[in-house]
């Protein structure tokens, strides 16, 4: 199976880094020039965007994060194959990734298959495929943002490029948030736990803050923000009973995702 991985080209540090990383776990991995939302034709393109579903106009790095994925889907398009792997360039990896850049383990029915988590609780469907090592899949039945690392299949890659010509939302928002109607139509599948995580989602770990600190294209604009959970601890603990509540009606697991 083939991976991209996309990274900016005024983003050396995260380059040598990442492929370090490649060359240690002993996978081969092919760079996609991220398209660079600072360039001023960014400005004026998003600037004509209406609003998404969100409410939120995407700003220049959003706009080119969604663009440089885009690219990655064509790659595959063109290559031929059933399968490839896109990466962003932020990433903590574990150490038996290697494994996964081939098809064998991908369900015959999977459009998606997210191998990173943010490292909450999602709605899974009950139903798993069991992997080796303590791993397995089961499809995501909620939203779990993120595009750091996923498994794409072709038929999706064609469906997926050519309803995403004119892009209003954020390509996580897009394909992981269960009110897309994106996500209604995608057969996505979780990895439990995931192999990947982004580097800004693990404060003080061996990651350094000056490249973890953004996204590949410093996603959020002026205006933007990423979302943070201020429910108070009440409001919590609701949350989780109503999830709790929303598994036992649907047939689902309400699961914690965490990374290893």
């Amino acid at each position: 199976m083939k991976a991209f991985c996309i990274n900016l080209d005024r983003r050396q540090d995260r380059r040598d880094r990442m492929w370090s990383e490649f060359q240690r776990l002993g996978v081969e991995v092919e760079r996609v020039a991220a398209v660079d939302g600072s360039l001023p034709d960014f400005t004026a393109i998003t600037a004509s965007l209406k609003p998404g579903a969100s409410g939120l106009r995407l700003g220049p790095g959003a706009y080119a994060c969604f663009q440089s994925h885009r690219l990655c889907w064509q790659k595959l398009l063109e290559s031929g194959d059933p399968h490839a792997m896109v990466l962003e360039d932020d990433l903590i990896i574990a150490e038996d990734f290697a494994r996964f850049l081939t098809d064998g383990w991908v369900p015959t029915d999977a459009d998606v298959v997210k191998l990173e988590t943010r490292e909450v609780r999602v709605q899974l469907d009950r139903r798993i495929v069991p992997l080796n090592r303590g791993r397995y899949l089961a499809q995501l039945r909620s939203s779990h943002f993120g595009t750091g690392c996923y498994v794409i299949s072709a038929v999706a890659a064609e469906r997926l490029h050519r309803q995403t010509e004119t892009v209003l939302d954020a390509i996580d928002e897009v394909i992981f948030d269960a009110r897309s109607p994106v996500f209604r139509m995608t057969r996505i599948y979780q990895m439990v736990p995931a192999p990947v995580i982004q580097g800004d989602q693990r404060p003080g770990s061996s990651v350094s803050a000056a490249w973890a600190a953004t996204s590949i294209n410093n996603r959020f604009g002026p205006g933007e923000t990423a979302g943070s959970d201020e429910l108070s601890l009440p409001g919590r603990i609701l949350r989780r009973l109503k999830a709790e509540a929303r598994a036992a009606l649907h047939g689902t697991r309400y699961t914690f995702v965490g990374h290893g």
